[in-house]
């Protein structure tokens, strides 16, 4: 531990060291021996990272400064680059006047390069938000529809092909309720995401939570000495008619960075279902339809501040909170098997309201060891979730005639406070040599989920307390994490990485109706590592390994037992263990536009909510177990076409096989195959590039998805944006599953009774979005010593 300290107080120490820096300067003319604004100068380190950067004045002079060593100097602007040459800075420099050759007049011109709308890497997909017709004006959800390899199925989210995942916002895992996690991310709009990272194979860096990989949502930062604000608003009519407004703003000045956002929004959703039960002797039809209403409000303010030129520290906070209502009217009618005549019926009145409120705040600090990228990011984290969840339901049985049968009335009441609060902390530390790329790092965290269920039984008319089924349960969960992770390139055709990832866990979970604690306490080792092979600028080839786990939801680990109906209860699980997956991946990349892979994921204790039938009782209990190992091997590819300015299309399928060996009696041993074809299409309509055209279509083939058999799925979206005064003004028209056809019918089989249910989400609708942007691209600066997260990626 003490050798611990010393490394870290050595490091800091680092921080405050200012080694000798020399100062690099030019004036860049045109052809006409005038003074060009606006050209950006890059000095760059062997491996291609960026060091420090600037921009050329109204005199078109430049002046970078670095310390001693060999750089790469840039000069572009506006995506053409003028210089490129290799620099050896070991005293000041003068490059006198560089001239270059402008093909276009500029004047009045914004300093703006519009980056790729997909970009390929090694472990992920990066798809730019701000460059897609299809995702603007809407909503963070609607983000992720609009991405490649990306489902998003009754607002469960998924890579095609891999299954559910994890979502993390600007690189911090949000571990909530799917349903709540939907409901956050339609608090965000869509005009404050810069990017979306489909991470298919995380490096030891990031948590090793999620099944098959990540997403991350990057939001936008505030750009170099500028300020800028949008402001925007969308109707959109579904069944019901809805709206949101939002603003943003961003300010980078000198030393201060600022930004702020604030979204509300409302919408009313009518999503019905069909389900079919086929007991031995009836068959049970259920109806449903679901009103919901969803009343929105979203916050984000973060600061920055440069204290010293090594030393940037800040504040973000990003708060969410919901309002919901939800009333729906069950409807069951009970066949007889032998001659098709109805039996009975089963009809109830369901109310819900919920009201789930997130708050997150993040203290960061980085420091820079020197101008070869070494550097240490210190953060601290808290996050504070309260959900109240209310339920009033009530109902009869009815006699073939619909008729009240006598003493068959239920009713209850259910109410539950959820609260989770989470404390974490962490450092990375980053150091790029000659002989390798080293990185590593720490974490903790503590999570304490406290819930309070009251029920109370009404059949009497009068309330009354249900002893049995009120609980009040805390959940405490400690995790521990050390990682390592080191890179080389050891020559021009060959790559590797290799990672490492400790993490110790220890959870206790505390039921006062059932005076029952239960205890965990585990360590897991979890390695990646990948290989890349180039044999030339045209192919590249890659095998990845990385181990995953994927804990129980905080709700999952909860062993309330919440009644619906006579025939209907759920309850959690308090003995719900981790699910590992082990995941290889092997690719091919041809010109950077055709993306092939073969993958194999294993998982062992594979876990999730099922509905369990029992056939003597008609009773179905809805429960997470951990009932199977599974495995499965697919087959991706997908091609960028990007030949013409004006078409960008990314299309592609994907088809695997799925085993689920079975570890219980309820659910048989299964397996089959599934596949997926999308294409997205962004149109260029225009020279001036102000009227585009978005078409997203995707094609779900009938097939097995772990022990569910799924019918064919069809999604459709058309898009139109339109910029208008001086481009400040965005227009957006979306018609969202036209087709009308993303009712898919799902099946099983639970303890040998067969089951179905065919739901409709109220997917099918318009949407109109207006934003305006406005701002100032060039408040002067006293200094520019690093360029903004735009630019250092289009060079990276």
């Amino acid at each position: 531990m003490k050798k611990i300290s010393l490394l870290l107080l050595v490091l800091l120490y680092q921080t405050y060291s200012f080694g000798q820096q020399y100062e690099l300067k030019g004036k860049v003319n045109n052809q006409n021996k005038q003074a060009v604004e606006f050209v950006i100068s890059s000095l760059l380190n062997h491996q291609k990272k960026l060091i420090t950067q600037a921009t050329t004045d109204s005199l078109g002079s430049f002046s970078i400064k670095a310390e001693k060593g060999n750089y790469r100097l840039i000069l572009e602007q506006f995506g053409t680059e003028y210089l490129n040459k290799e620099i050896a800075l070991n005293q000041n420099i003068d490059l006198g006047v560089i001239e270059i050759k402008e093909s276009v007049q500029l004047e009045g011109v914004t300093l703006k390069t519009r980056k790729k709308l997909i970009e390929q890497k090694v472990d992920r997909l990066v798809f730019n938000v701000e460059n897609s017709v299809t995702a603007t004006g809407g909503t963070a959800l609607d983000a992720l529809k609009a991405t490649p390899t990306v489902r998003v199925q009754n607002e469960i989210i998924s890579i095609v092909g891999k299954g559910e995942i994890l979502v993390m916002i600007d690189d911090r895992l949000q571990r909530m309720p799917q349903e709540d996690l939907a409901a956050f991310l339609k608090s965000i709009p869509s005009d404050n995401i810069k990017s979306i990272e489909v991470i298919t194979t995380p490096p030891a860096k990031y948590d090793s939570e999620g099944n098959s990989g990540l997403i991350n949502i990057k939001l936008k930062t505030a750009k170099t000495n500028s300020w800028n604000a949008n402001i925007g608003t969308s109707y959109t009519q579904k069944t019901y008619a809805g709206g949101n407004a939002n603003g943003l703003f961003t300010y980078n000045h000198d030393n201060l960075s600022v930004e702020a956002s604030v979204s509300k929004g409302k919408q009313t959703l009518l999503t019905n279902s069909q389900s079919n039960i086929f007991y031995k002797d009836e068959t049970w039809k259920q109806e449903v339809k679901n009103k919901s209403i969803a009343d929105i409000l979203s916050v984000g303010l973060g600061f920055d501040y440069k204290l010293t030129s090594k030393w940037t520290t800040g504040v973000k906070y990003l708060g969410s909170f919901t309002d919901k209502t939800a009333s729906n009217s069950p409807f069951t009618t009970r066949y007889n098997n032998e001659n098709g005549m109805i039996d009975s019926y089963i009809a109830s009145n369901v109310n819900a309201e919920n009201n789930p409120k997130m708050n997150a705040v993040n203290f960061h600090n980085t420091f820079v060891l020197d101008t070869l990228g070494k550097n240490i990011a210190v953060d601290l984290d808290y996050f504070d979730y309260n959900k109240n969840d209310y339920r009033f339901f009530s109902g009869n049985e009815l006699d073939a005639n619909k008729n009240t049968i006598p003493n068959s009335f239920f009713s209850s009441t259910n109410s539950n406070m959820n609260t989770i609060k989470n404390y974490s902390a962490n450092i990375d530390v980053t150091l790029p040599y000659d002989w390798a790329n080293i990185s590593f790092g720490a974490k903790a965290f503590h999570n304490n989920t406290d819930n309070n269920l009251v029920v109370y039984d009404n059949e009497t008319g009068t309330p009354v307390f249900n002893t049995n089924q009120s609980n009040v349960f805390n959940y405490k969960e400690y995790n521990q994490a050390l990682y390592f992770s080191g890179s080389k390139k050891i020559n021009a055709k060959w790559e590797t990485q290799i990672g490492l990832r400790m993490e110790a866990t220890q959870t206790k979970g505390y039921s006062e109706n059932l005076d029952q604690t239960n205890t965990n306490n585990y360590v897991k080792f979890f390695p990646t590592a990948y290989v890349t092979y180039v044999p030339n600028e045209n192919n590249s080839f890659s095998l990845n390994y990385s181990r995953r786990i994927r804990r129980p939801d905080f709700e999952y680990l909860n062993p309330f037992v919440i009644k619906t109906s006579p025939y209907y209860y759920s309850e959690g699980n308090p003995y719900l263990k981790p699910s590992l997956i082990d995941n290889f991946e092997f690719s091919f990349i041809r010109n950077q536009k055709w993306v092939n892979s073969v993958y194999f994921s294993q998982v062992s204790d594979f876990g999730q909510e099922l509905s369990i039938i029992d056939p003597d009782t008609n009773v179905t209990r809805s429960t997470p177990i951990n009932y199977a190992n599974t495995y499965q091997i697919g087959l991706s590819t997908s091609y960028n076409f990007n030949k013409w300015s004006w078409w960008n299309s990314f299309t592609g399928f994907n088809l695997n096989y799925q085993n689920v060996k079975s570890k219980t009696d309820f659910i048989a041993s299964i397996d089959g195959y599934n596949g997926y074809i999308y294409s997205n299409n962004d149109f260029t309509i225009n020279q001036n590039k102000t009227l585009f055209i978005g078409l997203n279509y995707g094609l779900q083939l009938p097939g097995r998805y772990q022990i569910f058999n799924i019918s064919t799925l069809n999604i459709l979206d058309i898009s139109v944006k339109l910029l208008t005064l001086k481009k400040n003004l965005s227009i957006t028209l979306l018609g969202e599953d036209l087709l009308n056809a993303q009712k898919p019918l799902i099946s099983y089989s639970s303890n040998g009774i067969k089951t179905n249910v065919k739901s409709y989400s109220d997917t099918r609708g318009f949407r109109i979005s207006l934003s305006y942007k406005f701002g100032n691209q060039s408040m002067k600066s006293k200094e520019r010593n690093f360029g903004n997260d735009d630019e250092r990626n289009r060079i990276n």
